[in-house]
């Protein structure tokens, strides 16, 4: 094929190898704020109706809880998304930072072929192993089991569409063109805002109506991809039936440490869950409400988190690492602050922010004190997210893997000890949460400082005289 210097740009990425980084940086990560967003109301919009359950007879402290707990499932489902995914926008960033068009269309046809054989393997569990998967959490309510598992049965048979949605978003980020994820994902939000009152409320669905609608907006996604892959221009030429073990065993490879994490942190999140439940329905749904409120971080992050790893992938596979190193400060230096405004934001503003959605007592209180101890700690979560984006990009996923799973099986141990140090006990929980996500923000900030030093030492006259030293 030639060497990378005689191949002409790929028309069908956003170059991140040259021109203003900054700008650069903000062209993909915007866009990817924004389907963060979108990812985000589509939790709240279902959260929004299933709390007015009560016009159709229904306790909305019971349906709230049950997609709480239920949630946990598509959440434990990203982790399989993300070995397949996280592969695959890394080797689409670097081998369109080379300008290789035919790697770009062989790792794409990989990547969908191995996250269709893992949405198998979650579809089965979601629909014929429900039941177990409830009983984790030990939760005494009849009603929030059986809304429950009715809930997670309903998302595991739409799994399929869920799982490749997400392929296809991959191979995007890696060509940094998330403009394009945010139009395609964000048609389906404006489905699912159509459909969820009409299923839940008028159609008195409830948690039923909530799981379908969001199923049914996730495969007309998905359709929109299959148009825009058969069309005459896609961002990839899908070959399904030339299977190479060589690239699968790859992409397995760089997303598993990532995958792994994730599922670590949901099983994490799962123990927590049901130290939660045991102090009740008003407390589960504080954590489920208070989680979304969350999203004012980690949906900035996670825009960012895309934005550095195709940055950084990009710049690796042009041999430009100076920018790498440059792409990294000016993040930081737009991070920080917005960081400290959410950090003061939920906590002065814990009161208003949590009674959109809960305003009776005891949940609204409960609601004030759970947002203003995790305050605290959003600004260390985006850091430790946006430098795990930057590992990522450079193929070094396992570095914040390994930190991330420390952190978050320090939870466990932090929250019975602090349960049984402060009053009230269900405060030493969240008190685990916020000391874990300052832990793995410090230490992957550092560890990525340290690796930015030791490859500037190494290219002193081309990183530091170009682009300065951080």
């Amino acid at each position: 094929m030639g060497s990378r210097r005689h191949r002409k740009p790929m028309k069908v990425k956003i170059d991140l190898t040259s021109g203003n980084i900054l700008k650069k940086l903000l062209i993909v990560a915007v866009p990817m704020l924004l389907t963060s967003i979108v990812q985000m109301a589509y939790n709240l919009t279902d959260m929004f109706w299933v709390s007015r359950v009560a016009m159709i007879g229904q306790d909305p402290t019971e349906t709230v809880a049950a997609i709480g707990t239920a949630g946990f499932f598509p959440w434990f489902g990203f982790g399989l998304i993300a070995i397949a995914k996280i592969g695959t926008s890394i080797m689409v960033s670097q081998a369109a930072g080379r300008n290789d068009k035919h790697a770009v269309d062989v790792i794409a046809s990989n990547g969908v072929i191995l996250m269709m054989f893992l949405a198998l393997l979650y579809s089965f569990y979601g629909i014929f192993l429900g039941g177990q998967f409830f009983g984790i959490f030990n939760i005494e309510n009849a009603v929030v089991v059986e809304e429950g598992v009715r809930y997670m049965r309903i998302i595991a048979f739409f799994g399929t569409a869920y799982f490749l949605v997400n392929a296809f978003n991959g191979v995007y980020d890696g060509l940094g063109k998330t403009i394009k994820t945010f139009y395609v994902t964000g048609s389906g939000l404006v489905l699912n805002m159509i459909l969820d009152p009409l299923f839940i409320l008028q159609f008195g669905w409830g948690v039923s109506g909530a799981a379908i609608a969001t199923g049914i907006s996730q495969t007309a996604v998905l359709l929109i991809y299959v148009i825009i892959y058969t069309g005459k221009h896609p961002p990839a030429t899908l070959r399904l039936k030339a299977v190479s073990m060589h690239h699968i065993k790859r992409l397995f490879s760089l997303g598993l440490p990532v995958g792994f994490q994730s599922m670590i942190m949901t099983s994490i999140a799962i123990a927590i869950g049901v130290m939660v439940a045991r102090f009740g329905e008003s407390v589960m749904t504080v954590s489920r409400i208070g989680s979304q409120i969350e999203a004012l971080s980690w949906m900035v992050a996670s825009g960012f988190q895309v934005a550095l790893a195709s940055f950084v992938g990009q710049n690796v596979g042009a041999n430009q690492f100076g920018r790498v190193k440059a792409g990294y400060k000016q993040s930081m230096a737009l991070l920080i602050p917005y960081g400290l405004a959410v950090n003061a934001l939920l906590f002065f503003g814990a009161r208003s922010l949590f009674a959109i959605f809960i305003d009776t007592e005891p949940t609204l209180s409960q609601g004030i004190d759970y947002l203003r101890i995790l305050s605290i700690s959003q600004l260390f979560m985006i850091l430790e997210m946006v430098t795990a984006g930057a590992f990522n990009g450079l193929g070094k996923t396992r570095i914040p893997s390994l930190v991330q799973v420390v952190g978050n099986v320090m939870r466990i141990p932090l929250a019975i000890v602090l349960m049984d140090a402060l009053t009230p006990d269900k405060h030493g929980i969240w008190w685990a949460l916020t000391i874990s996500s300052i832990f793995k923000g410090i230490v992957l900030v550092a560890l990525f400082i340290g690796l930015l030093v030791y490859v500037g030492k190494r290219l002193h006259h081309t990183s530091v005289e170009k682009y300065g030293a951080v």
